[in-house]
């Protein structure tokens, strides 16, 4: 086990140091009771502000690609650059939606708009804007949610000084709502992690496993709501497991 990672009988724990943290979301938010250390993003009536990109790369971002490179701009310009995870439970929705009726109907696939709604491909235009050549992880949602994305990053740490954890998620179309919880907004949470042992917020992540049926929360919309709502303890209930996180300023 790393200093960033503690096995506790059945459970687990994660230690980070929580260098900065950037997010944006569809909705605006004053932020005056949010986590310290971090920043939200301007609202900009629903899109995300991706000026520093060139037109034509811009042209070829979903608003939720433009999210995660919003809040990945901002981190590597605090921070400088650094091996990524990213996660998303299910990725650019609308576009395999689209693309999936389109097949329905026996329409031929669009070669471009399938490249660019594989689940890598938010993380594969973000890394080549960037001009990045370091390495990224790119995860899909599992038992364990977002969460999974701390555990990748504690690996990561084994062998770097910083890691960037991207999550973003968005709302998934109408015809999946009786069937999954979805997000009321687009939104991109990136966070800049280094060994507990550094400078910096004090961030610990606790995993209960659980027994017994229970509907599963939205891992991702309750994490991102506790950084909106300053809440530096809270939980969520996955279906296998119990998440606790907490923040030492």
């Amino acid at each position: 086990m790393t200093s960033a990672s503690v096995s506790i009988g059945s459970e687990t724990g994660l230690s980070f140091c929580l260098d900065y943290w950037c997010l944006w979301q569809s909705a605006p938010s004053d932020g005056h009771s949010a986590w310290p250390g971090g920043d939200i993003l301007p609202y900009h009536a629903g899109g995300a502000d991706v000026s520093f990109l060139p037109v034509m790369q811009r042209r070829r971002l979903s608003p939720l690609a433009k999210a995660v490179c919003a809040v990945i701009w901002r981190c590597r310009h605090k921070c400088g650059d650094m091996p990524t995870v990213f996660f998303s439970n299910h990725g650019e929705t609308q576009y395999y939606f689209e693309m999936l009726e389109g097949m329905a109907e026996r329409e031929p696939v669009s070669p471009t708009r399938f490249s660019l709604c594989v689940h890598n491909a938010i993380a594969g235009l973000s890394s080549i804007y960037a001009e990045s050549f370091l390495p990224y992880v790119c995860l899909a949602g599992g038992t364990e949610g977002m969460f999974g994305s701390f555990l990748e990053a504690a690996g990561m740490l084994l062998e770097t000084r910083q890691v960037l954890v991207v999550c973003y998620e968005q709302a998934l179309p109408k015809v999946y709502e009786p069937y999954m919880t979805t997000p009321d907004t687009t939104w991109a949470l990136a966070m800049v992690l280094s060994k507990s042992t550094g400078q910096g917020g004090q961030l610990q992540l606790l995993r209960e496993p659980v027994v017994g049926s229970a509907s599963a929360e939205n891992q991702g919309s309750s994490f991102k709501q506790s950084i909106l709502d300053g809440r530096l303890n809270c939980s969520c209930r996955l279906e296998r497991s119990l998440w606790r996180w907490s923040l030492n300023p």
